[in-house]
């Protein structure tokens, strides 16, 4: 996706999830997030804005990702916090230099993706919350398995993952993607023969890997044990 497409997104999505929120107690369970309420989500997506915002206009790292809203309306607080985000993450600047942690991506563009998939997982996360969690756009969602693939496995491979160097095609109408773990490398491998096969819909593959749905939400070819590797190495990257 380019970057004026990815800044809408995350505008969508950042008002969706606001809406969702101010529509269950922030007590609620959020369902994929064990221990997580509906407040503690609304802290940690406002945190995560505010402090993206900090890297970029200041240029430093922030050493901690958890704000205090004090008194303030928890939505109310998280709408303020996305707006200045919005506000910083212009498309018309994504080629801009910016501070990150991707090793091969230093720009404005880097944070425009990254929060709109990361704001869009969140508001499916606030909407289920409330029983009515909608699918993600499916450009977005395509576009949020490449960037689970490529940056999250590409940079946060963590040690003692288990590592059998199969491949695994994930596939999605119109687009796939072919990967096999080694210890601390990520092998792109599109013309291997796979051990296994996840496909669906884009929506229903992104909220896999990030562990918003089961296995029943996708299908399953071949290797079922090579498959669950993967997806738990997707989720020690992610934290």
């Amino acid at each position: 996706m380019d970057a004026h497409s990815l800044a809408s997104a995350l505008r969508v999505e950042a008002a969706a999830l606001a809406v969702a929120a101010d529509l269950a107690p922030p007590g609620r369970d959020v369902p994929a997030c064990p221990g997580m309420t509906v407040g503690d989500l609304l802290v940690h997506v406002g945190s995560i804005h505010r402090m993206v915002t900090r890297w970029i206009t200041r240029g430093a790292r922030p050493v901690a990702w958890e704000c205090s809203p004090g008194d303030a309306d928890l939505v109310d607080w998280y709408r303020v916090g996305a707006a200045s985000l919005i506000a910083v993450l212009d498309p018309a600047r994504a080629a801009l230099p910016a501070a990150t942690w991707c090793p091969w991506d230093r720009t404005v563009g880097f944070w425009v993706r990254r929060m709109a998939h990361e704001t869009a997982v969140h508001r499916v996360d606030a909407q289920a919350a409330i029983g009515l969690a909608a699918p993600l756009e499916p450009g977005l969602a395509a576009d949020g398995i490449d960037e689970v693939l490529h940056l999250w496995l590409g940079c946060h491979q963590p040690p003692g993952v288990h590592t059998s160097g199969l491949a695994v095609t994930l596939r999605v109408p119109g687009r796939e993607w072919t990967v096999a773990l080694h210890e601390g490398v990520v092998d792109y491998c599109p013309q291997a023969d796979p051990a296994a096969v996840v496909s669906g819909s884009p929506s229903a593959v992104d909220l896999w890997l990030w562990g918003r749905v089961g296995e029943e939400h996708v299908s399953v070819e071949g290797d079922v044990a090579v498959v669950r590797a993967l997806r738990a190495a997707v989720a020690a990257a992610t934290g």
